[in-house]
């Protein structure tokens, strides 16, 4: 379990790294805020690597129930883990692509412009 406040994308690859396994996540299933006015869904690219959402992002056995709710927050499952390394997101158009984390890394070195 890791709480995704660096962005998903980063934080799902700290656990599939630490765990040496990957990942297929389906793009459609990941939980986006609306925001503005008129209401309008938060960007795909945002939900995907933005940061500060103080989330739990966790993983189950295969064939394991996991509820709807946990001490009433919402469970959404959004992929599974594979045994192939790389992380995969499912597209809206049905393709999966490789997925790169893009969110915030604590010890990266900036780069300078």
């Amino acid at each position: 379990m890791i709480d995704i406040s660096d962005g998903l994308s980063t934080d799902l690859a700290h656990l599939c790294e630490e765990s040496s396994v990957g990942a297929e996540i389906e793009g459609f299933a990941i939980p986006r805020s609306r925001v503005g006015r008129p209401l309008r869904l938060v960007d795909a690219d945002l939900a995907l690597h933005g940061g500060e959402d103080y989330e739990l992002l966790f993983s189950a056995p295969t064939g394991k129930h996991v509820p709807t709710k946990i001490e009433g927050v919402a469970v959404t499952e959004i992929g599974r883990i594979t045994r192939a390394k790389p992380i995969r997101i499912n597209t809206e158009g049905g393709k999966f692509m490789k997925l790169q984390p893009r969110g915030w890394e604590h010890f990266r070195k900036p780069k300078i412009l």
